[in-house]
């Protein structure tokens, strides 16, 4: 009997939590742009294998999911106007292609949090979040634009030509694969920004803060030449390493 009991109550553990209500492919050829601007759901991006994007869309409630259309050579997905959400829990399973590198990628989100294993577009990747978590593994583009208002932002594998990453008081973590090879900047107003750079990187530092302590240990080779990484704060703690 105890044995019977076990398995009733441990069972659900190993059903599929994703609850996916909705699964679509779509032929990339023709694409050249991603565009995603969500209110209230979470977003999960993979790389993968194969010719198609492929979506699938988990939710407790089939009316509220998000619209997904492939037209004019964009790919959406957009969230659907509703009056409420409570309730309703919703994530979007985004997985791209390792083959496709469209000209840019945009993804705005206002609750929702946004996390991605790779993202690679040719000119560039804009994120903006307000209030949900934005995890990005490794990026690689020409501008890289991230913004936040109380979320907070961790962006790994960076590798671009130059950046610009903002929040009101959110914590940003930042971490270079090489220097940009144009000036570049993290503002923040009350929240902690950490960079980390490479050994040796060719860059110049400058950083500001009213009233948040400024930790650098980042010693770079002195060069005029080189661009600039503005760290701006009002009362943000500011670090900087090397790796």
């Amino acid at each position: 009997m105890v044995g019977l009991l076990f398995i009733i109550i441990a069972s659900p553990f190993f059903a599929d939590s994703k609850n996916i209500v909705y699964s679509q492919a779509f032929d990339f050829s023709q694409l050249d742009s991603i565009d995603i601007s969500l209110n209230w759901e979470n977003l999960v991006i993979s790389q993968i294998y194969g010719e198609e994007i492929s979506v699938e869309i988990g939710c407790n409630n089939l009316k509220r999911i998000p619209d997904v259309s492939a037209d004019g050579g964009v790919f959406r997905i957009k969230s659907k106007p509703q009056k409420f959400t409570r309730g309703t829990l919703c994530t979007v399973y985004l997985y791209i292609p390792q083959d496709f590198n469209p000209q840019t990628i945009k993804i705005n989100n206002a609750s929702g949090n946004i996390q991605a294993d790779t993202l690679r577009a040719q000119n560039s990747v804009a994120i903006g979040n307000v209030s949900g978590r934005t995890d990005i593994a490794s990026c690689t583009t020409e501008f890289y634009n991230v913004t936040s208002v109380s979320g907070n932002t961790t962006l790994q594998k960076i590798n671009s030509e130059y950046f610009n990453f903002s929040s009101t008081s959110g914590n940003i973590f930042a971490e270079l694969s090489a220097g940009p090879l144009a000036s570049s900047g993290i503002t923040n107003i009350s929240g902690k920004s950490q960079l980390y750079v490479p050994k040796g990187a060719a860059l110049n530092l400058a950083l500001f803060s009213i009233s948040g302590s400024i930790n650098n240990n980042v010693t770079t080779p002195s060069n005029p030449d080189a661009p600039q990484i503005t760290i701006t704060s009002v009362s943000g703690k500011i670090e900087i390493q090397q790796f």
